[in-house]
């Protein structure tokens, strides 16, 4: 007798598991927690994109005043827009950048963008290599000795103050997020740095 109300006792206990309004209540808390982690995430992404992009710009220019020291001749760092895209190459300054074979030319991370507005580094043509305000290449160009100048045959001090300068780029999703290499004295030291909340001689990123 007891052993069949054993089994009748096991017969009615309730199958264990999640009813349809628990896996419902369960799935609105994912997904109410993914909707607030989302922009979070996204912007760290962005920022580490931004970042890694800085990083390369700034390589770029260490490497081609290093190349130019220890060539006894003019490097440059070539910065060009390419839709979404900008694309950076390091070469002699004898060389147009149109004249840089394709695989040299290297991406930087997905939409980065330069910030025309705040990019004060020499515009110049593709094709001749020659300042010019329609260009659409920017370069930093080092002499022989490592100095920034403006022609490629210029001496350190003897070249115009527009040899310095900076590249500035930004992302379209982060608002105020602008990030620069900037070349600060005529013999060639670099920094980085990123928007400030005043303007000083029209940019922002100083």
């Amino acid at each position: 007798m007891s052993k069949n109300k054993t089994l009748k006792g096991r017969a009615t206990t309730p199958a264990a598991g999640f009813t349809m309004i628990e896996l419902l209540i369960i799935i609105l808390i994912i997904g109410i927690f993914c909707a607030i982690a989302a922009p979070s995430w996204l912007m760290f992404i962005n920022n580490h994109r931004l970042k890694l992009s800085l990083d390369r710009a700034y390589w770029a220019m260490e490497l081609a005043q290093s190349n130019a020291k220890r060539d006894k001749t003019s490097w440059q760092a070539s910065f060009k827009q390419v839709g979404e895209n900008v694309q950076v190459a390091i070469h002699k300054s004898d060389i147009s950048p149109a004249q840089v074979p394709a695989n040299q030319w290297k991406n930087l991370e997905h939409q980065i963008q330069i910030n025309t507005n705040d990019t004060t580094l020499r515009k110049v043509n593709e094709n001749t290599n020659l300042v010019t305000q329609d260009g659409t290449v920017w370069r930093a160009m080092f002499n022989y000795r490592g100095c920034p100048v403006y022609n490629k045959t210029d001496e350190c001090g003897l070249t115009s103050i527009l040899a310095k300068g900076n590249i500035t780029l930004s992302h379209p999703n982060l608002k105020n997020g602008d990030r620069c290499v900037i070349i600060s004295t005529l013999l060639g030291h670099q920094r980085t740095s990123k928007r400030q909340s005043k303007a000083q001689d029209g940019r922002y990123c100083y």
